[in-house]
């Protein structure tokens, strides 16, 4: 009975459109805002936060404000009064309550603080000045790739959150890829734009693009878009937060995420009123072609209870690299900036709250990249430049949906989200290499994936005593190669000479809770049971179909934590994580192709941790893990030795990291971060004469570091912002094979920024690659000649970018 009244509360706040612009709760009956009563808040929107305390108490709060959406707040729970408990939900946020008569709160912005002006004929100074006010508390960080909304200081593991909203970090339509360098534990290949692997915590597979499940899981909100696919590189339009969970995280999101987990985490529709933001940049990088792009973002109430966001953008990045003819006086003419790519892409979502316990979301986005060409050089030319006979084009797009449903069961909060994903990657190289007359010849590769997924949970409690979690999950994965090698300039194309599909089914049923067994001591546990089922073939020879696989695994994990105070946690916690087997396409000695299985690698992981947060005249954020993996039967996308891809398992590995990060914020207004990562890896390989050889895994540098410095002033109405950073990549290795290895890494590079904002115009100018570095990022160029060349993949050149940004 009491859910029917709560659907006739919500249907009589739609009916009362015009009483106030957004009513976040209707008291059934009349009841003081100082009367106490059990109140049960998790962590997690402040909207939603808002709605359940007025729920619970009984007490109307309304407000206009359109932030709310936006804003995490931190769990509240005890026997407490309804004043008390918005006190509580409201402290470290931007937001005030303001009690209106009859018990009701109003919710609105905290006002600034008072300027102090000088006067032309100051009072004497005091002679003691008292002493600085502590900063505000600081917002609480809330984790939503938990899977329960938990408090940063609840969550027994490894986390990062990357606030978008930071001051100065990143211009608009950045790139998750540009985000992701600045993080010491995180690196990643630099093959190009949506073709990048990401690797967390030393958890590197290889440079190579191929059929393995990735190291990561990536989600944007609550889907899963990617399975054995590359990063897509989205552009972060629009975003609030990048979450990385650190992994293996097994238990919680099942195969793929053997390193962890990244979630991009988008704003969502607000039906509060209309809002837009459109934004419009230019750069010009030394040596190089000219880039920009622009974009922009609106929000439209549909209703009192419903709204849609769109997002849409477009841009091209300028090209620094140049392709050379070894004859300049042959047939092959000179190109200039030849690995300049263009992108257009957008997101549009549509949420509607049925009442104040249960809402939905349909969304759905897309982007499209096309790079023109390669961006590698050979070190034995002058400059960046490189000659090839045939360009090297990539093309990678992207489409996907999802439907959400938020609710609450009694007091259990539920999320089920259905989603699919259509990735399409097309790669072309130059394998002129392989032919014995001049002819030109070129071997394209065509990725078709679709990836379906389905999750509904369940989660409950409080972290102050007993939270727990379950649900179930399936997901199909279906990914079709084929490749083809064309003979430039004659009269037909041979046929696609290899093509194969695989296809996996995988379903699950997991659970986590934890038990705050004294006042600050929790235990957590938990397991994920997944059984899956995989089946190959091909249309190359004879037609074959691999035979059908199926398996069955049970992933746990468990946690031991440490609270001496609210604000920080100690914990250790062991973790288990595993891919997918599958199939691949190699060949014999004679060329011809053959399908071939690789087999599933699996990881354990013990993981030691702290986390926290002090508040005074300087606040502190402060984390550091050390972490041990197990790593099995690696799985490794490599090439043979004519330069083909190919997928294998190369033996058993080791990783050793740790890292670390501090965040230092004055009353003045500096803000300090430095953050710093080692890794020690190995892994033993067979070779051809079945010997054991031990290296490093590759692509994972020993050391990484970052560091960035940032102020804001109040300048009358307007603020002025500047901020410097830098990070350093450490010596890595890339390997063509058990015995070849590329050296890479080893660089350094600077930016620096300056912004001005009024509240309804930004000017931002950004300056990247101060220094003009060249290095050499963790990536090959050409497989075919990757032995016979010394390929280098460089940072962009020396880069100005103006921006103007638009509100309302």
């Amino acid at each position: 009975m009491g859910h029917k009244r709560t659907w006739r509360s919500g249907v009589g706040i739609a009916a009362l459109v015009g009483a106030v612009p957004i009513s976040l709760g209707l008291p059934i009956e009349p009841v003081s805002a100082q009367s106490r009563t059990e109140i049960n808040i998790p962590a997690g929107r402040l909207s939603s936060a808002i709605r359940t305390l007025s729920r619970q108490s009984g007490v109307s709060i309304a407000t206009n404000e359109r932030g709310v959406r936006q804003v995490r707040s931190r769990a509240v729970r005890g026997n407490l009064s309804a004043g008390e408990a918005l006190r509580r939900l409201l402290a470290g946020t931007p937001y005030r309550a303001v009690e209106i008569g009859g018990g009701a709160y109003r919710i609105e912005r905290r006002p600034a603080p008072a300027r102090v002006t000088r006067s032309s004929n100051p009072a004497p100074r005091p002679t003691a000045a008292p002493p600085p006010p502590p900063l505000p508390p600081p917002q609480p960080i809330i984790v939503e790739a938990t899977k329960r909304a938990a408090s940063d200081t609840d969550y027994a593991g490894g986390i990062k959150v990357l606030d978008l909203n930071t001051p100065g970090l990143l211009s608009e339509a950045a790139r998750l890829d540009e985000l992701l360098a600045s993080v010491p534990s995180v690196n990643g290949t630099a093959l190009g734009s949506g073709r990048n692997k990401v690797f967390l915590r030393g958890i590197a597979d290889s440079s190579f693009n191929g059929p393995t499940q990735s190291t990561i899981g990536l989600y944007l909100g609550e889907q899963r878009i990617i399975f054995s696919a590359p990063n897509p590189n989205l552009r972060l339009v629009d975003v609030e937060t990048i979450e990385l969970l650190e992994g293996p995280q097994g238990s919680l999101y099942g195969a793929g995420t053997l390193a962890g987990l990244l979630r991009v985490n988008p704003r969502s529709p607000d039906p509060s009123g209309i809002e837009g933001d459109a934004w419009a940049s230019a750069a010009l990088t030394q040596g190089g072609g000219e880039s920009w792009d622009v974009g922009g973002v609106l929000n439209v109430p549909v209703s009192s209870s419903s709204a849609v966001r769109v997002v849409g953008y477009s841009g091209e990045e300028g090209g620094y690299i140049d392709d050379l003819p070894d004859n300049p006086n042959g047939p092959n003419a000179a190109r200039t900036d030849i690995n300049s790519s263009e992108f257009y892409g957008g997101r549009g979502s549509f949420s509607l709250d049925l009442d104040p316990d249960w809402s939905v979301e349909l969304s759905g986005f897309g982007q499209h990249i096309r790079q023109r060409d390669g961006q590698y050089v050979d070190a034995s030319f002058d400059g960046l430049a490189r000659s090839d006979l045939v360009a090297q084009p990539f093309l990678g797009r992207i489409y996907g949906g999802a439907f959400t449903v938020h609710g609450y069961l009694g007091d259990a909060q539920l999320v089920s989200t259905t989603g699919i994903v259509d990735n399409h990657l097309r790669t072309t190289f130059d394998s002129s290499v392989l032919t014995d007359d001049p002819s030109r010849q070129a071997f394209r590769e065509t990725r078709e994936m679709r990836l379906l997924s389905h999750e509904t949970r369940l989660s409950g409690g409080s972290p102050e005593q007993f939270d727990w979690l379950i649900g179930v999950g399936a997901l199909r994965d279906r990914d079709e190669i084929s490749q083809l090698v064309t003979n430039l300039g004659e009269g037909n194309n041979p046929p696609p000479f290899a093509r194969q599909r695989f296809k996996l089914d995988e379903f699950a049923v997991f659970g986590e809770a934890s038990y705050r067994f004294a006042q600050q001591f929790s235990l957590t546990g938990g397991a994920r049971l997944l059984h899956t089922r995989s089946t190959g073939e091909r249309s190359f020879g004879p037609d074959t179909i691999v035979e059908p696989r199926n398996g069955s695994r049970l992933l746990p994990t468990a946690a031991l934590s440490w609270h001496p105070d609210p604000d920080t946690i100690i914990y250790a916690r062991y973790q288990q994580g595993f891919r997918t087997g599958g199939v691949t396409i190699e060949r014999d000695p004679g060329g011809e192709p053959d399908t071939a299985r690789f087999d599933p690698d699996r990881i354990r992981s013990y993981e030691m941790g702290v986390r926290g947060t002090s508040n005074g005249p300087i606040r502190l954020r402060y984390s550091a893990t050390a972490h041990h993996s197990n790593w099995r039967d690696i799985q490794a996308d490599l090439i043979d030795a004519q330069g083909f891809p190919i997928t294998r398992n190369i033996g058993d590995g080791q990783i050793w990291s740790v890292d670390a990060s501090l965040g230092l914020e004055t009353l003045n207004g500096w803000r300090l971060d430095l953050a710093a990562a080692y890794n020690d890896t190995e892994v033993d390989r067979l070779d051809a004469m079945d010997n054991i050889i031990r290296t490093s895994i590759p692509n994972v540098p020993e050391f990484s570091a970052s560091a960035r410095l940032a102020r804001e002033w109040d300048v009358g109405e307007n603020l002025l912002g500047l901020a410097v950073s830098g990070r350093y990549q450490g010596r890595s290795f890339l390997d063509l094979d058990q015995r070849v290895r590329a050296q890479q890494g080893d660089f350094g590079s600077i930016d620096a920024s300056a912004w001005w904002d009024n509240g309804t115009v930004e000017l931002r100018l950004q300056a990247s690659n101060l220094t003009n570095t060249q290095g050499n990022r963790f990536a090959f160029g050409n497989p075919f000649t990757a032995r016979t060349e010394d390929q280098q993949t460089p940072l962009r050149p020396f880069t100005v970018q103006a921006q103007i940004r638009l509100r309302h």
